[in-house]
Formats: C-alpha cells, structure tokens, sequence
C-alpha cells in the first residue's frame, strides 16, 4: 500500500474539509516513524480497482490482527537508519546494527505468522519479499554481536583464538604479579592488582619508591602510593597489549564486514522498510476503526452517495486523545449527532439552510471529508450500507478565504474559489460551498449563487451547498436535481438540534442565537421592530413549518422503530418454527428407525410366536391367544405418534386411541393408572398413560387385529394367493402391501410367492427388490421365468425357520 500522489483535490480544499488534520490524527497510532509518515502522505485514489484493493488489503489485515500482532511499538526514530546506510560517508554503529536486525526480523515474523495461519489474505501476503540472504545477513548480525552492539567473543575462529592467547597472557602477568606481592607485602600499600593506561600494575607505597626495579605510572588518587610496574612484568604488559590490539583489529574487521553488508544489501533492506511502513500504516488504519466502529464505504458504481449515521472524526468524542496527542487539543468531547444524507441522478446538489450554529458547516464538512476517507480506501465512522462514488476531483470553500499576502479581500479570495468550483464541475465531482453568495450584497450574492446552482445541475455534479440566502433555496425548490434541507431547531427552545432534515428551508435564527448569546434585549427587540410585521410573520410560519415537521418525523421514527420491531419478531418466529420444524422431523425420522428396526425384531419373534400359538391351539388352548402373543410381540415397541397436534387430556366418556395399538374406543372408568375402555362392545383395560385423546384419523382396533391373525391361524397355503399384484401401484403404498402379503404367507405356510410389479419405467421393480433384500421373512428371490412374467415379477422363496 504505497502512497499515491492524487489530483483528486487541491491543498486549499484539502485545508479546507481538515483531511490533513484527519490523517495527523490517525496516524497518533502507528507504531513506527515509517508508518506514520506512511499514513500522513494517504491520497485519496482515482480509481475504484485501487480503492477496493486497499479495502481489501485493511479487511485481510483486520482478520489477521485477531490471531498476531503484525508491527510492534518502536520506541525510538527506524527512518534515521536508513538514511545513515544510504549516505556512505556515514557509518552505522554496532548497536545501529543490532536495531536494524531487529527492525527486518519484524517483517520476517509478521510473514512467518501469515504463512502458518489459516486465514485467507493474499493480498497482504503478496506485500512481503522474502529475501533468504538478506535473512542469513539478520542472523549473521544476531550471532556477531551482542544486544548492546558489540563483537562477540565467539563472533569468527580468529576472534575465539585471539581471546584464548589475551586471556593467556593476563593469566600469567596475574600470576607474576601476585608472586611479588607476596615477595614483598611492606613495599605495597593493597594486594590488588590495578589497570593503568591499558596496563596491570601494583600500587607501590609512597615510601618504598627506589626500592623494587621498576617503572612508575603516576599518583594514585590519594597521593601516598604509585601505579607500579615491576620490571619484570613489563615484557608481559607488552605482549598483552599487542595481543588486545590485534584482538581490537579483528573485532572492527568483523564490524566493517557487516557495515559493508549492510550498505551491499541496501535495496533488499529499503524494500522491507516499506512493507514495515505498510503493515504499520495498516495496523494503525485497522485500529482506528474498531476504535470508533467504523466500515467500509461501497464503491458506488451509480454514482450516488449515501451516508448512514455519519460522524465526523475530528468532532467523535472516542477520538479527543488521539486528536490532543496530533493537535495538541483533544477538541469537541460531547456525544456527535449522527448524519443521513444522500445524493443520486434525481437529487445531486443538496442545499442546506437553518439557523447559525445549527451545523450546516459541520454537515457539509463531514460529508466531504468522509468522502475523501472512502476514496483513500480506509473506512469511515458510518453504518454499513454507505455508498461513496469515485470522484475524480473535490473542491470544498469554507470559512473565511481572506489572502492578505496577496492583497485579496475576503470575497474576492471567495471569487477565485468559486471560479474553481465552475471550473472542475463535471459528472464525476463533489463540489462543497459553505455560506454560499455571502460576503457581499445580498441581491447580487444570490445572482452568483443561483447561476453557479444551475451551472452545477446542467454539469451532473454533485454538492452541497449551505446559505442563508431565501433566493437560492427557493430555486432549489423549483429546479429539478436539487432539493433543500434544514437543520433542525427545536421550536420551543429555539436551540438547535444538530439534525439535518429534509424537506423546507430554514430560518437563520440570528436573533435567537443573539439572545442565546447574551446581547443586550433591548438591542434584541429594536432589531425585531426594524424587521417589520412580515418578517415576523415568515418567522412564525418557518417556526410552525418546523414543529410540524418535528412532529411528523417523530412520528415517522415511531413507526420505522415499530416496523423494524416487528420486522425482526417475525424473523425471530420465523427462526424459531424452521428449528421445531427440523426437529420434529429429526425425531420423526428415529422414531421411523425404530420402528423399522422393532418391525424386523417382531418378525423374527413371529416365527417363535407362530409355532406356540399352533401348539397352544392344538392343545385346546385358545382363550387369549392372540392378546397374550400380541402382548409378548409388542412389549417393547417405541412409542410414536405422528398425530403430534393432538392435544388435552383424555376424559371418560370421550373418544381415546392407544399409543402403541393404534385401537381406538371410548374410555368408561378410570381407576388410579388403570383405564377401561370399550372397543366394539369390548371391554379393554390398559395403562391411563397410554392413551390419547382421539384425532381425526383412526387406527385398527385390537378385535380386528386379533380376527385377523385368527383367520390367518385357520387359514391354509391353499387360502393365501400365492400371488400379489402391485402393477400401477406407487412405491410407498405397493412396499405397505407387499409387507403384509408376506406375513399372511409366512403364517399361511407358504413356501414361494410371486410378486407382479410389471415392467413399466423400472422404478417399482427396483424398489420392491430392494425392499425384499434384507427382509427377515425372504430366504432369496429371483426374476420371474418367461411363464412367470418375465422381469415384470419377482418370485420369492419365504424363510420358514
């Protein structure tokens, strides 16, 4: 993200929407000289592919400061060591060195920590240049020298051997030392041994001078001894200082090499100074942001420009620190009143009146200020949904223009500005006028006004304009593109609100401010007296227009609120149902599994049941055969019911069905758990807790079930078709008969049935043998033989074990 130099806008206009300012602020966060200047020199881009791929450069950073931070805090000035490398008559320091190292291992750790996450960031990823000598140049300066700069002992061989041979030498001239001390304790006033002028010496007494062979280096500080060198210590003295110099050679020799390094790898080292710059500016754009809950304006492809609950930076209250460390004041501190305000094909040029002090200047200056911010690609304090063109130029004249260098009086320097808002009018321009056709006679000011109004429309611009002229509004009014607004005062009081309202001009409120302000009333009401009768008269008219529209708009925030309310309620039912929905059919489906899984159980369990209810019979036993077997097939069958809207407590003598029988009848008599309930002239009793009141679609009763499997007790093979017939019959229904077509010929001693499905599009064929595949009651099926049917039917040999 380099800056870019743009034509967008001139300085005056620059000045005059305060982006320097915004920028001086916003880079109060960056962590290093390099992205604060990256930041201050932001331009505002004349393309929408550069806005968007700086947007998504600080969306891709945003993400990636979740998991790491990309630059850290540097306490101390990195630019100044790239220009000391790139002037050669100036040579970095070890520790300048050291700092350099650790300035490149940052770009390095950002890239490595990008590399190893999951997030998605390609553009950022392509801002680094991985450079693998320019590493190994890193870890060559972090292995030769030491935090503070300096050589390490162990930083070349010729280092480590030299170090060996000084610490050789200063062991025995330590050692030389030591054994005339010892020799001769009286003649020295310490036992140390001292360093003077790069020499180890002894400190000899006042009184014993002439009395050991030696040589003097001087006066202690007290005066009653001297540095002493023994004689025969000097030759060792010698050889430690040749042995330190050649040490102190090899220790510049290895600095200069990386000095000289460094300036060889000057445009790997000046290129990952810019991706610090970058990061850092990125870092800092991101930040702001969260600080103040800022987004990203779209780029308008329609060229319209929509702001959604717009603040202005220099006036956020959550920005005053940032403000006092960049401007030295911490400026406006209350609560900021957001901004709506939109401009398209049919309403381009916005005309703004009201009352002084009302925020006409403020409006104006956040909308073009907030413009320049999307077009720098950062995002600006407003909701999403804001949509910001791209401009090709933006001129903004506000306050007092007066050049006294250049002997321009206050509206001719307001002339020349004006000359430049005619000038750079086109379909792809902001023009932003404050107090417009002021500074000169009323008449002849709204003359301008109103031409340089139409000017504009004719031209496709875009603006806002503000005024105190009733001339120029009016025509807004009148002229197809433009449209007025007022900014809000508050009828009673007479304060301003600070809102921007739609719809019909606005007074100026001058007397009122003046009150406000303390002048003097009768002043006040001399001024009010020269207005004449019709001017009150319009100010009382404004006064109603505008509680009126206070009113309606309150009324209108009421019923926006109430709607949104109910918008978000029947989201939230909405919500609410497609969960209960889902979950009723989740547990549908494991209830059908169950059932299907108990269905296979019972069916296995009917061979047994088949072969004791036969001996039963056979042995004269038939009283409650078939409730008892079925007692014993349905004991542990799960409970289902699909009927899941029927509701309310069963009560004697309505309607019940049973839980898992499916019967249905009334119920009679409830004692404690136990209900009696009479099913087709039968008496029945079962648990209360079974029983549920009836719905509309009724199930088999007990007594037709049991005269069923009676029936198919006393039945024969010969009494069962040993056909079925599914031909034009639908998958779910044909599946439903062919299930119990096979239990009647499993308890009918059937040995092998057919199955007619025909031939049709194939589909019943393949669902009837897919079905037969694991059922517990098929021993194996085959296609049916040319007599038989072909394909068209399936003949199935019943498992009789």
């Amino acid at each position: 993200m380099s800056s870019i130099s743009s034509e967008v806008l001139s300085r005056a206009s620059a000045e005059a929407l305060e982006l320097p300012a915004f920028l001086e602020t916003l880079a109060q966060l960056a962590a290093s000289d390099l992205g604060r200047q990256r930041i201050v020199e932001l331009r505002p881009l004349a393309e929408a592919a550069a806005i968007e791929s700086r947007q998504r450069l600080i969306s891709e950073t945003g993400r990636a400061l979740q998991e790491h931070t990309l630059v850290p805090f540097f306490e101390e000035p990195v630019r100044p060591l790239l220009d000391h490398l790139i002037e050669d008559d100036r040579l970095l320091s070890g520790t300048e060195l050291i700092r350099l190292a650790n300035v490149l291992e940052v770009t390095r750790k950002a890239e490595e920590n990008l590399r190893s996450s999951e997030i998605d960031a390609p553009a950022l990823a392509s801002l680094f240049q991985s450079d693998s000598e320019l590493k190994e140049y890193c870890e060559r300066i972090q292995k030769s020298l030491d935090r503070r700069g300096r050589v390490r002992d162990k930083a070349s061989p010729k280092l480590i051997q030299l170090r060996g041979r000084v610490q050789q030498v200063r062991d025995g001239l330590y050692k030389g030392l030591q054994q005339t001390l010892d020799a001769n304790k009286d003649h020295f006033s310490e036992t140390t041994i001292s360093l003077k002028d790069g020499r180890l010496t002894l400190l000899l007494s006042a009184g014993a001078k002439g009395r050991t062979k030696g040589l003097i280096h001087g006066r202690s500080g007290t005066g009653q001894s001297f540095y002493f060198e023994p004689l025969e210590a000097v030759e060792g003295n010698n050889s430690l200082q040749e042995a330190l110099e050649e040490e102190a050679i090899e220790r510049q020799r290895i600095l200069n090499e990386l000095i000289d390094q460094a300036r060889e790898y000057r445009p790997g080292i000046q290129s990952q100074f810019d991706v610090l710059a970058d990061l850092d500016a990125l870092q800092s754009i991101c930040r702001f942001a969260d600080l103040g809950d800022c987004r990203v304006a779209a780029v308008s492809e329609r060229g319209d420009l929509l702001l959604l609950e717009a603040r202005h930076p220099l006036l956020d209250p959550i920005y005053a620190d940032l403000r006092d460390r960049a401007l030295g004041t911490p400026g406006h501190t209350m609560p900021v009143v957001p901004l709506n305000l939109e401009l398209d094909a049919n309403d381009r040029i916005l005309v703004i009146t009201g009352p002084n002090a009302g925020g006409k200047t403020v409006a104006l200056k956040t909308t073009g200020l907030l413009a320049l911010i999307a077009q720098c690609g950062l995002p600006i304090p407003a909701l999403e949904g804001s949509r910001v063109p791209v401009f090709q130029s933006v001129m903004a004249m506000v306050g007092d223009e007066q050049d006294l260098l250049s002997d321009k009086s206050t509206f001719s320097a307001r002339l020349i500005r004006l000359k430049e808002a005619w000038e750079v009018a086109g379909p792809a321009s902001l023009v932003l006028l404050d107090e417009l056709g002021s500074g000169t006679d009323p008449e002849e000011g709204a003359a301008l006004a109103i031409a340089l109004l139409e000017g504009l429309l004719e031209r496709g611009t875009l603006g806002v304009l503000t005024t105190h002229l009733t001339q120029l509004s009016a025509v807004a009014l009148e002229r197809d593109g433009a449209i007025c607004a007022a900014m809000e005062f508050n009828p009673g009081s007479g304060e301003p609100t600070f809102r921007l309202r739609p719809g019909a001009p606005g007074g100026s409120e001058a007397l009122a401010l003046a009150e406000r302000l303390g002048l003097s009333s009768a002043w006040i009401r001399r001024a009010e007296e020269l207005l004449g009768g019709e001017h009150r008269d319009l100010r009382r008219l404004l006064q109603e227009v505008e509680r009126v529209r206070v009113e309606l708009a309150d009324a209108e925030g009421r019923v926006a609120a109430q709607a949104r309310d109910l918008k978000r309620e029947r989201g939230e039912v909405a919500h609410e149902l497609e969960a209960l929905i889902q979950e009723r059919k989740l547990q549908q489906r494991k209830q059908r599994l169950n059932l299907d899984e108990f269905r296979r159980k019972v069916a296995e369990q009917l061979r047994g049941e088949l072969e004791t209810m036969r001996s039963q019979v056979d042995q004269g036993r038939r009283k409650n055969l078939v409730s008892n077997s079925l007692a014993r097939l349905f004991e542990n069958a799960p409970q289902f019911d699909e009927h899941e809207d029927i509701a309310g407590a069963v009560e004697v003598g309505g309607q019940v069905r049973h839980r898992s029988f499916r019967w249905e009848g009334m119920l009679e008599k409830v004692k404690g758990r136990v209900a009696e309930v009479r099913v087709r002239g039968k008496l029945f009793k079962c648990e209360l807790e079974d029983l549920l009141p009836v719905g509309e679609n009724a199930i088999v009763d007990p007594a037709e079930a049991s005269a069923k499997i009676e029936v198919q007790l006393r039945s024969s093979p010969d009494e069962i078709s040993e056909e079925l017939n599914l031909v034009g019959c639908r998958v779910e229904p044909a599946l439903e008969k062919l299930d119990r077509y096979l239990d009647q010929a499993l308890l009918g001693d059937r040995g092998e049935v057919r199955i007619v499905h025909g031939f049709g599009s194939g589909r019943l064929r393949s669902a009837v043998r897919t079905h037969l595949r694991p059922h517990p009651a098929v021993a194996s099926f085959r296609s049916g033989k040319r007599d038989e049917g072909g394909d068209g039917a399936t003949v199935v040999v019943l498992d009789k074990r």
